[in-house]
């Protein structure tokens, strides 16, 4: 657990009541469990209510135990490196079925989404797309996956789209030509991303829209966007995967599809040209 935390928790330990004692513990012995916790599960693993893991939040300065969660899990995920998170995604796993394990993580991501609140933001953004001249996709580290995804498919589509990674000087390169009625997309999960804001912050200066995908609900860069779709990421201990997010690019293409004829048209005439040169 992170030092800051833990030291947080030692600060009151003495002040909190023997039920809250029995949190503090849990959390102190299992940092990379509780990120994927609801305070109900909480409370059982720790043999205690779920009003105590509320008051437990709260004492420690949070408005709720959602609050204390994501702290906690910006705080455990920012101070890890690849190889600690994959140390840690192991030993959170069950020996015997990692797989199941990954799966049963993602279910409970799955079932507390707002499946009515994202159909809208992800049918808002591909009416967005639609609208646009050119589109600007960026991700970085291991947002490259569903930033890509998407990207593949929209030029498959029909819609001259830009896919790019890249930090530091080759990144303005990207970014020069962005034009009046251009649209950008950007993936910032567990970390707000320099250049990404460089990005959203110039496509808005010359009169494009910009679409967010993250994991932070209250992203500083969701004030330059003119969509955000937020969703937490599945994953096993401190290693969070980006399954989700590809499911959210993936659900943000079929929703363009479903606007959009030309996409299809564009996917069947790629199919014929292929026939026709014997690439079946």
């Amino acid at each position: 657990m992170n030092t800051e935390y833990r030291k947080k928790i030692q600060k009151v330990y003495s002040k909190l009541t023997q039920s809250q004692k029995k949190v503090a513990e849990f959390i102190i012995d299992n940092p990379s469990k509780i990120t994927l916790m609801s305070a109900d599960q909480l409370a059982k693993a720790s043999g205690v209510g779920e009003t105590t893991v509320i008051r437990f939040a709260r004492i420690l300065g949070y408005k709720g135990y959602s609050d204390m969660k994501e702290e906690f899990q910006r705080a455990l995920v920012n101070n890890m490196s690849s190889s600690r998170k994959v140390e840690e995604g192991i030993k959170a796993a069950r020996s015997e079925s990692v797989l199941e394990e990954l799966i049963k993580t993602h279910d409970f991501v799955f079932k507390n989404m707002n499946i009515s609140e994202l159909t809208k933001n992800l049918r808002n953004a591909a009416r967005i797309i639609y609208d646009a001249d050119d589109v600007y996709v960026f991700g970085e580290g291991a947002a490259v996956v569903p930033a890509f995804e998407l990207s593949f498919w929209l030029n498959r589509f029909g819609k001259k789209t830009w896919f790019f990674n890249m930090t530091g000087r080759s990144f303005f390169e990207h970014i020069v030509n962005i034009r009046k009625g251009d649209v950008s997309v950007g993936f910032a999960y567990r970390k707000i991303n320099f250049e990404l804001r460089i990005l959203f912050s110039e496509t808005r200066k010359r009169g494009g829209k910009n679409i967010l995908f993250t994991d932070k609900s209250l992203s500083p860069l969701g004030e330059l966007a003119d969509e955000v779709i937020v969703t937490e990421r599945g994953g096993i201990g401190s290693y969070r995967s980006m399954a989700i997010p590809v499911i959210m690019s993936d659900a943000l293409l079929f929703e363009l599809a479903a606007i959009s004829e030309v996409s299809l048209e564009n996917l069947k005439n790629l199919e014929k040209i292929r026939r026709e040169y014997g690439y079946e």
